[in-house]
């Protein structure tokens, strides 16, 4: 496993023991935000050919790091859903540390995976990222999610992104027996 999802992980475990939530409308709402999450994950892992190519199309054609943009919809989601008003310090405490904690673990893998994209594709990858935001899809570009050509079941199935939802899954029914049984 590599170290920043290892990492990633005890960060959301963390957070998930802190916080206290305890409201079925953040949940719902923290939902709203995972399930896009999950989507433009599964997008992204079904159009990129890893370490084989310059993944151009898709929704990579929008944006250079779909996956990292999904996981902070799934972020964005988990930290909602466990959100509690009667709790502000508690759940101000949750949000900072789990968001400057994202930041700075993708910050660095994006840096690491430009200079790697750089030094296999040089030129190309320049001009790439110059057209292509990193994070957010830039309007005109996100017609790019919808090019079915660019997406394979058989890539989805290589790269395992079906652990990434079923882990949101588990995430999402620890934090709903949270809110159920008050623990």
């Amino acid at each position: 496993m590599k170290k920043r999802i290892l990492v990633s992980q005890i960060i959301a475990l963390a957070a998930i023991l802190i916080a206290k939530p305890d409201s079925w409308k953040l949940f719902a709402a923290g939902m709203c935000f995972m399930l896009p999450g999950a989507v433009i994950r599964a997008l992204a892992s079904s159009a990129i050919v890893k370490a084989r190519t310059l993944t151009v199309t898709g929704p990579y054609a929008a944006v250079r790091n779909p996956l990292y943009l999904g996981t902070a919809f799934m972020v964005l989601g988990l930290l909602v859903s466990l959100s509690n008003p009667q709790a502000p310090l508690r759940t101000g405490v949750v949000w900072l540390i789990t968001a400057v904690s994202f930041t700075l673990i993708y910050r660095v893998q994006i840096k690491a995976e430009e200079e790697f994209l750089f030094a296999a594709y040089g030129e190309e990858f320049v001009r790439y990222k110059s057209r292509v935001n990193a994070i957010l899809p830039r309007p005109a570009a996100v017609p790019g999610f919808f090019d079915r050509s660019a997406y394979s079941w058989e890539t989805f199935r290589r790269n395992k992104e079906w652990r990434g939802f079923l882990g949101m899954t588990a995430i999402a029914a620890i934090v709903a027996a949270r809110i159920k049984y008050g623990l």
